[in-house]
């Protein structure tokens, strides 16, 4: 998996064309790819929590849907979900700088939240990477794992709302009873004692 430079860096003004819902997964998949690949290590990603043990697959869409104001619009929301690998190595500090750098290069703007060593001698690093149009990186790395926050840009477009709504009509159908099969009726049976026939069946 190449490195590639990411589209859009243009903020959009309100009034202007919105992303869809399916251009955000878009690029949101092409996001996480993107920084999966400058990582050097494009193996043993997962979507969610490691002990899951589900795969980076953005098929999945498991992702969630965050409100942001980088249109001007209370409506817009973005797209977002987490990748995690195991830690590289003990120190985070190369893999930090190694995204830190790549992330510089894609006009992203860049804070070190946290850069933290215990008594121990364990480490934990935080970096925070915005540009205008709302996308967002975030980093956490430790001495036991890596974990990579991906959003996507914002939108106002009517289809995230409805692809939300799908999305939460398919859980609460997940949630439901699956209908059983009913019970066979009673049916009649030849007498079993000297009773006469006639009496029972007429």
């Amino acid at each position: 998996m190449s490195v590639h430079a990411l589209s859009d860096p243009i903020p959009q003004s309100p009034g202007t064309p919105q992303k869809t819902i399916t251009e955000l997964l878009t690029q949101w998949a092409d996001l996480t790819n993107a920084a999966i690949a400058a990582t050097g290590n494009t193996e043993g990603w997962y979507r969610g929590a490691i002990l899951d043990n589900k795969p980076w697959d953005p098929t999945a869409e498991e992702v969630g849907l965050l409100p942001c104001g980088t249109v001007g619009a209370k409506s817009a929301h973005q797209v977002e979900a987490v990748v995690r690998h195991a830690a590289f190595e003990d120190d985070p500090h190369p893999i930090a700088d190694k995204l830190t750098t790549y992330w510089e290069s894609q006009g992203f703007t860049i804070v070190r939240t946290v850069d933290w060593t215990s008594p121990s001698g364990k480490m934990d690093i935080a970096i925070r990477a915005t540009r205008p149009d709302g996308v967002y990186y975030g980093l956490t790395a430790t001495s036991n794992q890596v974990s990579v926050h991906v959003s996507s840009e914002c939108s106002t477009h009517p289809s995230i709302d409805t692809w939300a709504e799908e999305r939460v009509q398919e859980r609460l159908n997940s949630l439901l009873p699956t209908p059983s099969t009913p019970p066979p009726s009673p049916t009649a049976s030849a007498p079993t004692d000297d009773t006469d026939e006639r009496f029972l069946w007429g």
